[in-house]
C-alpha cells in the first residue's frame, strides 16, 4: 500500500515537472521568434545603406479629361426626363454644359497650374456653372441636379449597343 502511494506521488511529480518543462520551453520559443522578427532580417533598416522610405500615397482623386459632347449627351438626356425641359431650355442647357466641360478640360490640361490651383479653379467654375443653371432651373431643381447620378447603368449601355447594331443593319 505504501509502495502504491509512493508510486502515485512520484507519477504526479513527473506530470507536474513535464507540464512546467513544456510551458517553460514554449515561453523560450516564443521569445526567440519575437526577437528574430524584431531584427527585420529580410528588410533594409532605416540607418543602413539603400534605405528608401515608402512612397507617399495621394488620396485625392485624379480627374480625367472628358469628351464634352459625350458627357453633354448623357447629362442632357437625364435632365430632360427629370425636369421636363422644352426645346429652348434644352438648347440653353446644352450650351451651358458644353461650355462647362470645355472650360474644365482647359483647366485640367494646363500643366503650369499646381494641384491646388486646379482645384480652386474647378470650384470657381462649378459656382459659375450653377449660377448659369439658375437662369433656366429653379433652386430646388438645381439641388436635385447636384445629387443626380449621371453614370450610365448596364441597361443603358446595352440599349445603346442594341441601337447601334440596329442602325448598322439599316445602313
Amino acid at each position: 500500500m505504501k509502495f502504491q502511494l509512493f508510486f502515485i506521488k512520484l507519477q504526479n511529480k513527473n506530470l507536474i515537472m513535464k507540464k512546467t518543462f513544456f510551458i517553460f520551453l514554449g515561453i523560450i520559443i516564443c521569445c526567440t521568434f519575437q526577437t528574430i522578427n524584431a531584427q527585420q532580417i529580410d528588410r533594409i533598416q532605416r540607418g543602413q545603406r539603400g534605405y528608401t522610405p515608402p512612397p507617399k500615397v495621394s488620396y485625392e482623386t485624379y480627374i480625367e479629361l472628358k469628351d464634352p459632347y459625350e458627357e453633354t449627351n448623357i447629362i442632357l438626356a437625364k435632365c430632360i426626363k427629370a425636369f421636363d425641359l422644352d426645346a429652348f431650355e434644352k438648347e440653353i442647357l446644352k450650351n451651358i454644359l458644353l461650355k462647362n466641360f470645355e472650360s474644365q478640360n482647359a483647366i485640367l490640361n494646363d500643366k503650369k497650374n499646381s494641384r491646388e490651383d486646379r482645384k480652386k479653379k474647378t470650384l470657381d467654375l462649378d459656382k459659375n456653372f450653377y449660377n448659369e443653371l439658375s437662369s433656366i432651373l429653379s433652386v430646388e431643381e438645381i439641388e436635385e441636379y447636384k445629387v443626380m447620378d449621371f453614370e450610365e447603368t448596364k441597361e443603358e449601355k446595352k440599349q445603346k449597343k442594341k441601337n447601334r447594331r440596329k442602325n448598322r443593319k439599316t445602313l
